[in-house]
């Protein structure tokens, strides 16, 4: 054997063997995953318009509210939770550079004086025991991705970094969703509060009525005691209420990144929800960031199983240093202290005790898991716009039932009064006219806030007014 080759033999044999393993062991054949298909049919179960959706962008301008829009851009200037998204999306895009740093040679140098010693009784004895050693070189490293592990560990790292960016737009999208709906709450307590005070007042003037009445011998001390009870638990009514919209003010400003004592909410009225296009169930595959994330973690996964498996075949860097190296500093720069080498470097994996296996193993884990997370989220999506859809039916026949009752009990009421005061009645029939005038009322307005509150609900659930194209090859792979 000429061992003078033997190195550069060496290096083919290991080349051309790993070469054969992987081409076998490196691609990921999709259908070695798990099936990530949600069958989403042509259109909703409940129904839905299949108009344009949203279009990108302020979803929230579709309410026509000023105040909703100036916490919104507080909320989006202010709030930590979104902070800590971007922050996250940071670290992701730098990640992202990390592994795409990998592509490229990495340069070094070093510099080095040296106070040495060696032994005199070694093989080879240097005229000198102690001696000094001067050296400075530049080192040059790189990688030559054969089996594709670093174009792969930069695929999942681009994947990763688009699905940070869709964790952001989700999480952008939760929390606006979650100020709208405390707002509109909070205007619709308003509009509650007033009938209650409203409420208070009439009690208060019947009050008078039934005391008057009681004094001129009309009525008994029962109706009295009946009158001021309503008085009373009206009142409480209004100060359970009181305490509900301070709890919807207190959110708003933590949705904000305020203290509730220095935020401050104009006064405002009441806007009719708008009508919600849903679109097509297809459509929203693409509409919600939380499904594009968890489309983006599993193409990652499926990245990551080829960068595993390449990083256990042999590693080729392409090395090579040079520079000056002297023992004597007077010489260091003379053109006979040049020294420098070049050549490949073969790392060949012989025995890791199972750890490529069990490694592989993790990353199909990983997989599985990623494609099962992403069927589940898809499934809680439709679920969300389906309740959504189902919510906004059922309250609008609700609503119209509930503005009749509301417009009867009232009338009610004022019947009442008047046979109460011709004196044809006693004054509980008025009590309980009144009570059910009251309910009626609340009801009509909890149910259009829960109306307005479910269009929020319907506008979050189709992803909002953002859209991200989700590559045609991916989209392929889930029909």
């Amino acid at each position: 054997m000429n061992f003078s080759t033997f190195p550069f033999k060496l290096f083919l044999l290991a080349a051309t063997g790993g070469f054969a393993v992987a081409m076998t062991g490196c691609n990921v054949d999709p259908s070695e995953l798990s099936s990530s298909t949600v069958n989403a049919g042509a259109k909703y179960k409940n129904g839905g318009s299949e108009r344009p959706l949203l279009p990108a962008g302020d979803w929230w301008a579709c309410f026509n509210d000023p105040v909703l829009t100036q916490l919104i851009r507080k909320l989006e200037a202010d709030n930590p939770s979104l902070a800590v998204a971007l922050a996250r999306y940071d670290r992701a895009r730098n990640e992202l550079g990390l592994a795409q740093a990998d592509r490229f040679p990495s340069v070094s140098g070093d510099v080095v004086w040296k106070r040495k010693r060696d032994s005199a009784s070694g093989v080879f004895v240097p005229p000198e025991i102690n001696y000094s050693e001067y050296r400075a070189a530049l080192n040059l490293k790189y990688e030559i991705d054969l089996w594709g592990r670093v174009r792969q560990t930069v695929e999942a790292a681009q994947a990763e970094e688009k699905a940070a960016a869709a964790d952001v737009a989700a999480a952008r999208l939760s929390l606006q969703a979650e100020l709208a709906k405390q707002y509109f709450q909070l205007r619709y307590a308003d509009a509650e509060m007033e009938i209650l005070k409203r409420g208070v007042s009439l009690r208060e003037e019947n009050l008078r009525l039934v005391r008057a009445r009681v004094n001129g011998g009309e009525e008994t001390g029962l109706g009295l005691a009946r009158a001021q009870t309503e008085v009373d638990s009206t009142k409480a009514q209004e100060h359970e209420l009181s305490r509900s919209r301070a709890s919807l003010f207190n959110a708003i400003a933590a949705l904000c990144g305020e203290v509730p004592g220095q935020l401050k909410i104009p006064a405002g009225g009441i806007k009719d929800p708008p009508r919600i296009p849903s679109g097509l169930p297809s459509q929203l595959l693409t509409r919600r960031p939380d499904i594009v994330a968890a489309d983006r973690r599993m193409a990652a996964t499926v990245a990551q199983i080829g960068a595993t498996k390449a990083s256990y075949l042999p590693r080729v860097n392409l090395a090579a240093s040079g520079g000056l190296s002297s023992l004597d500093l007077g010489t260091f720069f003379d053109p006979s202290s040049l020294f420098g080498e070049i050549g490949p470097e073969v790392q060949v994996p012989l025995y890791q005790a199972g750890r490529s296996g069990l490694d592989i193993g993790r990353a199909y884990a990983n997989s599985d898991e990623a494609v099962a997370l992403y069927r589940e989220t898809v499934l809680k999506a439709f679920r969300e716009v389906e309740d959504a859809l189902s919510a906004m039916r059922y309250l609008d026949k609700e609503i119209v039932s509930r503005r009749r009752a509301s417009a009867s009990s009232g009338e009610a009421t004022r019947l009442s009064s008047q046979r109460y005061k011709g004196g044809l009645v006693s004054y509980l029939e008025v009590v309980d006219a009144e009570n059910s005038s009251l309910n009626a009322k609340r009801s009509r307005i909890q149910a259009e806030s829960a109306r307005l509150v479910t269009s929020v609900q319907l506008i979050q659930a189709l992803g909002g007014g953002w859209e991200v194209p989700i590559p045609e090859a991916d989209l392929e792979s889930q029909e």
